[in-house]
């Protein structure tokens, strides 16, 4: 088969996951078993399901790839087996509404099925020398979306369908539903990694995170001071600034307005182009799976972190942003401060810091770690705790910008992080787990 041609690989893929979720009932009739742990059983259906829809995709891989190892075909299963637990095991130890459940099976399955996409990604990349140079992330993306619809679909109609007949039968064309998601994902995943170094189309190599960065550009570190300097002393009006009227006046000015003025001046000086602050326009699919990712895990760490640091504060906040009277004003900052504060910050800290930081470094972890220090430190008026969880928020972002060199997605995702925490029009409980 080849495995280039769409409909044939998605069918086959499909086919061979709905079988899987066959195997897969044995776990739910266990249920029929009085006092059988439904943690267990749950464990032992996904498991199932993941074994078996692994020992599918083996045989898929295999049609074409004849030199598919004993290893390998031993290895992909049982990881795609351990996806699968990975995914079902947070449920049982939570609680929460029904749409805080569902918000954590999307997060779960996602996570688990990038873990099992990625697996299999290598060893289709490591197996056909035409795939060496094709980078993984769009097939595990597929693969990890994927995963996480066909979770929360399956949720959805295993709930409804108990409704009107039997527990056992419901969940089990739950799972059939699932596994036909996951296969249908699965297949194109497998596509689109071969399709991007098939015969006949272009091959090159992973892109360059600093080839758009010039080596001697001449930009003085007073610029740097220029951009920076305002995020840290915008806090102080955090502190001694009471008047909300006053406090938007300095934090529009001093944050947004300068940054950009900054900004706007290396432009069009020609000292800066636009692609060296990440300003450059990414494809419809590279801009969803940007945002999709910077946005969901920005939220996780922004609503979690602090769970997690517990009783770790380092120093307490030092201030509170002044509460906004006007209901007209208060809109205009959670929608267009906030937008202009994800564009600015990731201009400044994403954009020209790569820049900066790429003169002296080559090493993308010291650029991230620096980047991430230097973001999170802008929070400083936050208190100890604010300014770890803005700086490991920070590593995401310039982790996906290094992967991208674009910036927008980033900023539409920083804007929806910043957006559920401040607006509280989304229940942020729905994102808290720990």
């Amino acid at each position: 088969m080849n495995l280039t041609h769409t409909s044939a690989v998605v069918i086959r893929s499909a086919l061979g996951w709905a079988t899987a979720a066959l195997f897969g009932t044995t776990g739910i009739l266990l249920l029929q078993i009085p006092g059988f742990p439904n943690l267990v059983a749950a464990q032992i259906t996904a498991g199932t399901i993941g074994l078996v829809g692994g020992l599918s995709t083996v045989f898929l891989i295999r049609s074409t790839v004849r030199s598919f190892s004993r290893k390998q075909s031993l290895i992909l299963p049982l990881v795609w087996a351990l996806s699968c637990i990975i995914g079902v095991t947070p449920q049982f130890f939570t609680s929460g509404t029904p749409l805080k459940m569902t918000v954590l099976t999307f997060y779960a399955f996602t996570l688990s099925g990038a873990l099992g996409g990625a697996a299999t990604a290598w060893i289709v990349r490591s197996l056909r020398k035409d795939t060496a140079d094709s980078p993984i992330a769009p097939s595990v993306f597929i693969w990890s979306l994927g995963f996480g619809i066909a979770a929360v679909a399956s949720g959805v109609v295993g709930e409804r369908l108990s409704m009107i007949m039997p527990e056992w039968l419901a969940w089990s064309i739950a799972f059939e539903a699932m596994a036909l998601i996951i296969g249908s994902a699965g297949g194109y995943a497998i596509v689109k990694l071969s399709r991007a170094a098939w015969p006949g189309r272009s091959v090159s190599a992973r892109s360059d995170p600093f080839s758009r960065v010039r080596g001697n550009d001449g930009h003085p570190i007073i610029i740097l001071a220029l951009l920076c300097l305002p995020f840290y002393l915008n806090d102080f009006s955090d502190i001694y600034v009471k008047d909300w009227r006053l406090w938007i006046g300095i934090d529009y000015i001093t944050v947004k307005l300068f940054p950009c003025l900054v900004v706007f001046g290396l432009i069009h000086s020609k000292r800066m182009d636009l692609s060296e602050l990440g300003l450059t326009v990414p494809s419809f699919a590279s801009f969803f799976a940007v945002f999709f990712i910077g946005a969901l895990s920005g939220i996780f760490i922004d609503q979690n972190g602090y769970l997690v640091l517990g009783n770790f504060h380092g120093y307490l906040p030092l201030s509170g942003i002044p509460e906004i009277a006007s209901p007209l004003w208060r809109w205009i900052d959670l929608t267009a401060g906030l937008i202009m504060t994800g564009i600015c910050e990731e201009l400044v800290f994403r954009g020209y810091l790569r820049t900066f930081l790429s003169r002296y470094t080559k090493c993308a972890s010291i650029i991230v770690l620096i980047s991430a220090l230097a973001f999170g430190l802008i929070h400083w008026s936050g208190g100890g705790a604010r300014v770890l969880v803005a700086a490991v928020i920070g590593a995401v972002f310039m982790i996906l910008y290094l992967r991208t060199s674009s910036l927008p997605a980033i900023m539409a995702a920083h804007f929806v992080v910043n957006f559920v925490d401040y607006a509280n029009v989304v229940p942020k409980d729905i994102f808290r787990f720990f």
